[in-house]
């Protein structure tokens, strides 16, 4: 046995021709290199399977007895929660290795970097400048989408109709409550004509979900007006009505002829043909009547009175950005009414020469709210406070269940920089109100006019308080039961 040290060559190669004589093996030394040379170590011996098994049973019965004794301790004291276990901490070896390095070398470490905040990706910096905490549940205007763009025009199941009719109010060459709902009644048609259900499936199941899609789609590319929402709210319980053993030629001419245009022609055609009559009663000699921007049944009213012989002067408030009342004016003056124009920033100096005050609804909600172009709560309190009389006109079937106190609650945000327009050449000092810090543009499409500034409402049933529109919404509720 040798100690451990250094060892000459002479003696390693003794000790070889030594052990080679015992083990009776005979041949050429090998040579080493000098060097510390450790002993012989022989493995330990493998363990049996007895003995294996015998370690995993204590392991278990060690495990075992732990979970009982914090069965207890947690019976003795319950209101004691066990810590939770922490997971290993995941430690980079090279950043540790580095850390070790600089601590030796007597040079800091140099501290973690503070977070950036977090910014959504999603969001354009167009949105992140324009959004504003008190309109942030509103859907955002944003000039770079487009409605097509989330549509694959190779599988999608949104029919084209629809897909026109959606970019056609979103660019905003669809305006207006009547004509986007007629404009909805025409796309419906054209998708009932081409329209097949398999014979596997149900009619009135199958129907409702293909119109789904198409639904949601106009809602994204432009929140539906109240006239769309009632129109969509018929047509489905029209459709749930079709009996499963009716054919599919059948119930496409059901839903074309007794539904589709039955609803247009009695709603909208026949409906404003009994509001101009009974509005044009209204209407005297000598009358000054202020009307707001430019709404096709406002025109017809004044229109039908001027060929009925009656001599009456028109007062146009025009507002912007859109600044419509300016064709208001053109149509009137073209038909030999005596017209003015003002701003509506101007409406209180005028109010005094107005006799009468003829007034448009997008809807009439359940609480008596008039829900109307932006503008018209302002009109209807000048006028209230000049003892005038408000005359709005609004067909029944947009009627709402909605309830709503303000603009905030629900209203549309068109385009910020439409507010940028101008029919003067000038630049505007704003034009790049995106770069100045603190200053946003809102561009609010509807109001609400509370029903005290409300005189009365001029519908195809009869003339009514705003109060009155529980009453026709029950009426409508019965007469679809």
């Amino acid at each position: 046995m040798m100690e451990d040290g250094p060892v000459s060559p002479a003696q390693v190669e003794v000790q070889i021709n030594g052990t080679q004589q015992q083990s009776g093996q005979h041949g050429p030394p090998q040579q080493q290199t000098g060097g510390n040379v450790p002993p012989q170590q022989q493995p330990p011996p493998a363990k049996t399977k007895a003995q294996l098994k015998a370690e995993r049973r204590e392991k278990q019965e060690a495990q075992r007895a732990a979970k009982l004794k914090l069965k207890d301790e947690q019976a003795k004291n319950p209101g004691k929660k066990p810590p939770p276990k922490q997971p290993p901490k995941q430690v980079n070896k090279k950043q540790e290795v580095s850390e070790a390095q600089k601590k030796s070398d007597g040079v800091k470490a140099p501290s973690k970097a503070p977070k950036a905040p977090v910014v959504d990706k999603s969001e354009t910096k167009e949105q992140r400048c324009t959004k504003i905490e008190m309109f942030s549940h509103l859907n955002q205007y944003d000039r770079n989408s487009h409605p097509t763009n989330k549509i694959s025009f190779s599988s999608s199941p949104v029919h084209p109709a629809f897909v026109k009719l959606g970019v056609q109010m979103n660019r905003e060459f669809v305006v207006g409550s009547n004509g986007r709902c007629a404009a909805l009644i025409c796309a419906v048609k054209v998708f009932l004509q081409q329209y097949k259900c398999p014979d596997s499936k149900e009619i009135r199941s199958h129907l409702n979900a293909a119109l789904k899609p198409c639904f949601n789609y106009l809602k994204e590319c432009r929140s539906m007006s109240i006239s769309m929402e009632n129109f969509v709210k018929y047509l489905r319980h029209s459709i749930s009505k079709i009996p499963p053993e009716m054919s599919l030629d059948d119930a496409r001419e059901e839903i074309l002829k007794e539904h589709c245009d039955r609803y247009f022609e009695e709603n909208i055609y026949l409906a404003a043909k009994t509001i101009t009559t009974t509005a044009v009663n209204r209407i005297n000699n000598g009358d000054t009547i202020l009307i707001f921007n430019r709404c096709p049944l406002i025109l017809r009213i004044l229109l039908t009175a001027k060929k009925e012989g009656k001599h009456f002067r028109v007062m146009v408030v025009d507002s912007r950005p859109d600044l419509r009342g300016v064709d208001a004016c053109e149509r009137l003056t073209a038909a030999g009414i005596s017209c003015s124009y003002v701003y509506i920033n101007s409406a209180s100096y005028v109010m005094k020469e107005v006799t009468k005050v003829l007034l448009p609804a997008d809807g009439l909600l359940a609480n008596g709210y008039v829900l109307s172009e932006v503008g018209t709560a302002m009109l209807a309190l000048i006028a209230r406070k000049n003892n005038k009389p408000v005359i709005v006109c609004c067909e029944t079937y947009k009627f709402s269940e909605r309830v709503q106190t303000d603009s905030i609650q629900f209203n549309e945000l068109a385009d910020p920089d439409d507010m940028l327009k101008s029919r003067v050449t000038d630049a505007s000092p704003v034009a790049d109100w995106q770069e100045v810090p603190h200053l946003n543009l809102v561009n609010m499409v509807y109001d609400a006019t509370p029903p005290d500034l409300v005189s009365i409402v001029i519908t195809e049933i009869a003339e009514l308080p705003c109060t009155s529109a529980p009453v026709i919404l029950r009426r409508d509720s019965e007469r679809r039961c």
